[in-house]
């Protein structure tokens, strides 16, 4: 098994590991060695089964710092958009850009690591792109870094990032997004996995700062999301059928490309619920 670093810090190729050695405990802790140095991994060329992935999420659950408490381990979630011959969906996500985000910001525990799989990839587009926050950190201006310090951003939840109503949810009295039902997270936070800290944003839309006026906080999001996503810190997986990518969801947001609507995506994924964030 080895690491072939592709992309600075950020993504590396894990080359010979199979889904035999994810089966072991040795192997499931070299894996989070590689996962300590680099936030997203990704392992080409292996044949791996909806069985093997679930085993392997499951493994890295109890390698990550992931509350035990949380969600059930190991749960598939096809993302694709496939559809019944009624238009019923067959997965999440569909065809259309899904931007930069972390999964789970909105939970009081964050997932902590995440893989997903590709078994159906289109000709073009589709692409997943990753950014490095604990590089955005270190690189933030010094009055950008003085401005977040101690801060939290408050994350709403009562809508989903597709606009629907969360269920159980109740469309809010006011437009005051500081109002609304939500959490709160460190805007600068320290994952269990490394010692570094790093950004933590979540998602852009419907969130503020706690403690500053609407305006101020939605400028300094802007400032920070723009920062966040500068090119010079993102690293851009470009499928192929069979890929199975590894990352921790506290150190990066990411995004998906859109694609042609006539073409196939089909992608099996997991979430392992992580611990609450902490400045």
């Amino acid at each position: 098994m080895r690491i072939l670093p592709g992309a600075g810090a950020l993504g590396a190729d894990i080359a010979g590991f199979t889904p035999a050695d994810a089966e072991s405990a040795a192997g499931a802790a070299w894996l989070i060695a590689a996962l300590r140095q680099h936030p997203v991994l990704r392992l080409r060329g292996a044949a791996w089964t909806d069985a093997a992935q679930v085993a392997l999420s499951t493994r890295l659950r109890a390698l990550t710092g992931a509350d035990p408490a949380g969600a059930p381990p190991g749960t598939l979630l096809r993302v694709t958009n496939l559809a019944a011959p009624d238009g019923t969906p067959l997965g999440v996500l569909g065809d259309g850009e899904v931007s930069w985000h972390s999964d789970g910001w909105f939970r009081e525990q964050p997932f902590a690591v995440a893989t997903l799989r590709a078994l159906v990839v289109p000709p073009s587009g589709g692409d997943t792109h990753f950014s490095d926050m604990t590089a955005a950190l270190d690189t933030l201006p010094a009055a950008l870094r003085e401005a977040i310090a101690g801060r939290a951003i408050h994350h709403q939840t009562v809508y989903t990032e597709a606009g629907p109503l969360r269920q159980g949810m109740a469309h809010p009295p006011s437009p005051d997004i500081r109002t609304w039902a939500g959490v709160d997270h460190p805007v600068i936070r320290r994952p269990a996995l490394v010692e570094r800290p790093c950004l933590y944003l979540g998602r852009r839309k419907q969130a503020s700062i706690i403690g500053l006026p609407p305006d101020d906080s939605e400028a300094l999001l802007d400032a920070l999301w723009q920062h966040a996503t500068n090119p010079a810190l993102v690293w851009t997986q470009i499928w192929q059928t069979g890929d199975l990518l590894i990352w921790d969801n506290r150190r990066v947001l990411h995004k998906r490309d859109a694609f042609d609507a006539a073409s196939v995506r089909l992608m099996h994924r997991t979430c392992e619920a992580g611990e609450r964030p902490v400045g």
